[in-house]
């Protein structure tokens, strides 16, 4: 990206990159029939994309349009963040 015609400011693109840096990328199928939702990965940003497009033809070719499928970032936990349910 050209710094001289970009409209963002330099600042604006780190505060991007920031918001954007994850663990990985998931891809979650949702379907408004069953109300179930299922969890693939994690990937890395290109294979997830792959494979959402592969399930949308899939669900598309099988005759579910209402299938929904979606890609959205991971955020694992920092170290010793977690706490279990007693």
């Amino acid at each position: 990206m050209d710094p001289l015609y970009s409209p963002l400011t330099a600042s604006m693109i780190d505060k991007l990159v920031e918001l954007d840096a994850c663990d990985g990328y998931i891809v979650l199928v949702l379907d408004p029939q069953t109300h179930e939702a299922d969890a693939h990965g994690p990937y890395n940003g290109i294979d997830a994309t792959d494979v959402a497009d592969q399930l949308r033809r899939d669900f598309d070719t099988a005759g579910l349009p209402d299938v929904e499928v979606t890609v959205t970032r991971l955020h694992r936990p920092a170290a010793g963040t977690l706490s279990r349910a007693a």
